[in-house]
């Protein structure tokens, strides 16, 4: 059986040809990876220049992690989550998709065959020498790939790397004042299936989404945040971003997103 995959579309039409600004989020159903690597060839492709402040992308979600798929100057983006501020693997074309980690599996379980084993003795194969020279080679090649790593692989940003403009408050009072100013319930929509982040005022914070009964699903993420500021802004940073207190506790930032004041039943 193939492996599948649930597709969510951000800011994109259902055919993700085009920017949809009014919708940012879109379930797609289920695929497999060719469908995954068929909506990011489009997903290069769309103007993006009609609507500058969306950041669309491709949310694909497997068993208990989820990856966003974004375009950046004819490149394709894979985060390691939905956050944009996470770490990221860089491929030139959609089917570079296939190569990465969370992808590997489906894509050689199709190209998988049974090892070809030698017709000769054993005998050759464990001599002590040519195990030596097979440690050596895999010396080498280890060598140059975390050389290659070092210089190429490794991501722009960081997670726990907090922005220049953003300062970790030490104090505990000020910690509690910066928690208490910011908590609430807040969310992408008032929908089902809106994302929905909830700040405690002793800085516990959830991240989970709208059933559909309209109460809070579990959340896929809940931890200690750390407080910080941004000038005057109070700020709370998380592992899936920076939260930033614009008109608490009607609107917040979440990274690049903007989540409103959640509905009294999501509460």
């Amino acid at each position: 059986m193939s492996v599948t995959y649930r597709i969510t579309l951000v800011y994109l039409a259902p055919d993700a040809s085009a920017v949809a600004p009014a919708s940012e989020r879109l379930e797609h159903g289920s695929h497999p990876l060719d469908e995954i690597i068929r909506l990011s060839g489009k997903l290069l492709k769309v103007d993006t220049s009609v609507s500058p402040k969306t950041e669309p992308g491709i949310i694909v979600h497997r068993s208990d992690r989820s990856y966003r798929i974004a375009a950046y100057q004819g490149r394709i983006r894979v985060h390691k989550s939905v956050s944009l501020f996470d770490d990221y693997w860089v491929v030139e074309t959609p089917a570079g998709i296939a190569e990465l980690p969370p992808f590997q599996s489906s894509a050689s379980a199709a190209a998988s065959k049974p090892p070809i084993r030698s017709a000769r003795g054993t005998a050759k194969d464990s001599s002590p020498l040519r195990s030596i020279a097979e440690v050596i080679g895999l010396f080498a090649v280890a060598v140059v790939l975390v050389a290659v790593g070092l210089r190429f692989g490794l991501p722009q940003k960081r997670l726990s790397d907090v922005p220049d403009d953003v300062t970790i408050v030490t104090s505990s009072e000020e910690r509690a004042t910066v928690f208490a100013s910011v908590a609430g319930s807040y969310s992408t929509g008032k929908t089902a299936g809106n994302s929905l982040v909830v700040i405690q005022s002793d800085g516990r914070v959830s991240l989970g989404a709208i059933g559909k009964d309209g109460k809070p699903t579990a959340p896929r993420i809940e931890e200690q945040a750390r407080a910080g500021r941004r000038g005057n802004i109070a700020c709370v940073i998380t592992s899936f971003g920076i939260i930033a207190g614009i008109a608490p506790p009607d609107t917040v930032n979440v990274g690049r997103f903007q989540y409103k004041k959640a509905p009294v039943a999501a509460q």
